[in-house]
């Protein structure tokens, strides 16, 4: 996924150092990270000889689709962030001490997770 963003961020924006910098990466990495793509992908995304990064015909046709992806596990870590957070349910017997339960609560925050007690009556 590394790769998929550096390629978008690098072709929308016409340049290995802003892209770079833009996918939070440094430059050599960046440029790993798109040579190791183009091998993968059989052909290169970006004409080199110039001072810009020109995205090759193929560089064009690819991007959208990279967008698309890098958009997707964008939603994907976001919905995974909202899934951690979703309350996890309990039914604790109103015998049981409060202190266990708080300790409890505070290791599963410790581990972004969230804890709903729930009274269950015998």
């Amino acid at each position: 996924m590394g790769a998929c963003r550096v390629f978008v961020q690098v072709g929308e924006g016409g340049s290995f150092t802003l892209g770079a910098a833009a996918a939070g990466v440094p430059r050599p990495v960046a440029s790993r990270r798109i040579a190791a793509l183009e091998r993968h992908l059989g052909g290169l995304l970006f004409d080199r000889s110039g001072r810009r990064a020109a995205l090759t015909p193929f560089g064009r046709d690819l991007l959208p689709s990279a967008r698309r992806l890098v958009d997707l596990a964008d939603a994907l870590e976001y919905d995974a962030e909202q899934a951690r957070l979703r309350p996890l349910a309990f039914a604790v017997p109103e015998i049981c001490p409060v202190r266990p339960l708080a300790q409890l609560d505070a290791a599963a925050c410790e581990l972004v997770m969230v804890l709903a007690f729930r009274p269950r009556w015998a």
